[in-house]
């Protein structure tokens, strides 16, 4: 069973093999997908940012669901990019303030880098730690934007981080106003002020 989970501005879009009735549906537009009807779903309108728009569940059977996604995205510019969920040794976590929103430090692939390379770089960078150690991987979020003039989806590969450094130095440059360690007792708040992507990931995983 797979999955890809696209957000928007507005709303989602997740493109799904696994069975409906483990899926939460309420509330969400339900569209079918199989080979009968492929060629005749508006795969690009899926995409589409119209505020109060329902999430979507793009419910995939008898075709690949990576076929499906491509369709989905082909209008847009493909961007990957990484990141890291950083932990301390007081058992707290890192996160950055950018443009009145919490964020986890991440950034674009460079070339002939591997993506764990751009993990390490750019967490380096952009919060001024040099000891960090790269453990297992946490997962991928997709989210677009427009951006110069052209519609943009972002893959950003996230990885869990463990540093013993406490000093943080925020990249001003980058936009960054704050770089903070949060602990179990504001982490609540903090992620209710993330992207929608990143809320969406971290309350999959066991923070505390």
């Amino acid at each position: 069973m797979q999955k890809y989970k696209i957000f928007t501005k507005y709303h989602s879009l997740c493109i799904t093999n696994q069975p409906l009735e483990s899926l939460n549906a309420d509330g969400k537009d339900v569209v079918k997908c199989n080979r009968s009807n492929y060629f005749e779903l508006p795969f690009y309108e899926y995409l589409k940012e119209i505020p109060n728009k329902k999430d979507i569940i793009l419910h995939v059977s008898d075709l690949d669901l990576s076929r499906v996604f491509i369709e989905c995205i082909k209008r847009y510019v493909f961007v990957q990019a990484a990141g890291g969920l950083v932990r301390n040794v007081e058992n707290e976590l890192l996160f950055i303030y950018r443009n009145r929103r919490w964020d986890l430090p991440k950034g674009h692939k460079e070339h002939g880098e591997d993506i764990e390379q751009t993990a390490t770089r750019e967490v380096e960078e952009e919060c001024g730690l040099k000891d960090l150690v790269l453990k297992e991987k946490l997962g991928i979020t997709y989210h677009t934007y427009y951006l110069n003039g052209r519609y943009e989806i972002k893959e950003t590969h996230w990885y869990e981080m463990t540093t013993e450094s406490l000093k943080l130095t925020p990249q001003r440059e980058e936009g960054i106003e704050k770089a903070v360690w949060i602990g179990e007792d504001k982490i609540d708040e903090v992620i209710e002020n993330c992207y929608l992507s990143l809320q969406d990931l971290l309350k999959s995983i066991k923070l505390f």
